[in-house]
């Protein structure tokens, strides 16, 4: 039963997340959404689900033309970059006892790490191994993409994500 409730959960958050790609919302938008689905499915089902959420994402913004072609090379980093966001964040969330105040510390600080991580494997890899790769250096407007914009939507999600979850559960817990 606990491994159907999982898997039911891991397809009902991923549809969410395929639905939210689809409606091609603009960037600013969009990308707290899929952060905000990776940290809740690293929340309600596990590190491993938003993993895999972590790496169909970056595929479906490709084919739904959301990352711009000459930012393809940037799939296996921006793939990795969710997993590092995941990961660490689940690892941090693990550390501790929860209570209300722990659990938005922990959680606070888990999405922050997690998002510095994301945005500076995003960033690195679109500044120094992308070029390396392609030999050249990529224009400065698609190199802005992997920047600022990067660390914000991963914060903005993660918290969201962290606050919703908070909520979610008192709920869920207080009615059996």
């Amino acid at each position: 039963m606990a491994k159907t409730l999982t898997l039911t959960r891991l397809m009902f958050l991923l549809s969410i997340t395929l639905v939210i790609q689809l409606l091609g919302l603009p960037q600013p938008v969009t990308g707290p959404m899929v952060n905000f689905m990776l940290i809740i499915t690293t929340l309600m089902v596990s590190a491993t689900g938003g993993a895999v959420l972590g790496c169909l994402t970056p595929l479906l913004a490709v084919l739904r033309g959301q990352l711009p072609a000459p930012l393809a090379p940037m799939i296996p980093f921006i793939l990795i970059a969710n997993l590092a966001y995941v990961a660490l964040f689940a690892w941090i969330m693990d550390r501790q006892a929860d209570t209300a105040t722990r659990f938005y510390l922990r959680n606070g600080l888990a999405v922050l790490t997690a998002a510095v991580l994301k945005f500076t494997v995003l960033y690195a890899a679109a500044r120094i191994l992308l070029p390396l790769l392609l030999g050249k250096s990529l224009p400065h407007a698609l190199l802005s993409i992997m920047a600022l914009p990067q660390l914000l939507t991963a914060l903005i999600g993660g918290g969201f994500a962290v606050f919703f979850y908070r909520v979610w559960r008192s709920k869920t817990t207080a009615h059996p």
